[in-house]
Order: C-alpha cells, then structure tokens, then sequence
C-alpha cells in the first residue's frame, strides 16, 4: 500500500547573500523558504515510528546549508538547486515544491516581499 503525503515546513527563516547588487553580495539579507516535500509516507502513517519517518530537523539542517553555503545572483538560480539538492539528499522524496522570498528587495516601491515558486520531480534530476 502506498499513502502518497506532502510534509510542510514553512516560513524557514535564512540570512543568505544572494542578489545581483554589490550590498546584496556584501551584507546578504533576510529570507524565507517554503518547502513541501512528496513522499510515500505508508510505513511511518502504519507504525507511528518516529524513525520510519522523514526527519523535520534533518530537512530543515539541509534546507539551510544548501541555501546559504552558496551565492546566487538570482533567486531562482537558489531556489532549482535548493529543490535538486532536497531531492538529492532525500530519497523518498518524489518531488519537492519550492518557494523562496526575499524580505527586503532593492525595490524602491513598499513592498513586503518578492520570490520564486517552482516544483521539481526526482524525473527532473535526469534532464
């Protein structure tokens, strides 16, 4: 039996140095980062073992190390290699949806926020 789930973490909190702008490289700036993860989750849905489960903590370990340990100019550029690491790391995970905001963009106008929302596949990891 398969029992497909969707595991939610939400508005992780990143200081990261992504942007195109000299300040953006140099002082980095506040994000957050959505994540929704697919997975077969039958196994731990009929133990209620903690260990047949994916762990929250281990995911939002990696979430965070992938998104600050390198520098993008652009925040989709940060959010296709968040979701191809995710799905790299985790091997359950079917697909992976992704959404990135930065909380303080170089954008003149008020605005609270600007970002990237994508969804990739394990298939996608092969093109």
């Amino acid at each position: 039996m398969t029992l497909t789930g969707r595991i939610l973490i939400e508005q992780l909190e990143v200081h990261a140095y992504h942007g195109w702008h000299a300040h953006e490289e140099e002082f980095g700036q506040p994000f957050t980062v959505d994540l929704e993860l697919e997975a077969d989750i039958a196994r731990e849905a009929g133990s209620d073992d903690l260990q047949h489960a994916l762990d929250y903590a281990e995911i939002v370990r990696v979430t965070r190390k992938l998104f600050v340990e390198r520098r993008y100019k652009l925040v989709e550029a940060a959010a296709a290699a968040l979701a191809r690491g995710i799905l790299a790391h985790f091997g359950r995970v079917r697909a992976v949806e992704v959404r990135v905001r930065k909380l303080k963009p170089p954008i003149p106008e008020r605005i609270a926020a600007v970002g990237m929302k994508l969804r990739m596949e394990r298939a996608d990891l092969a093109d």
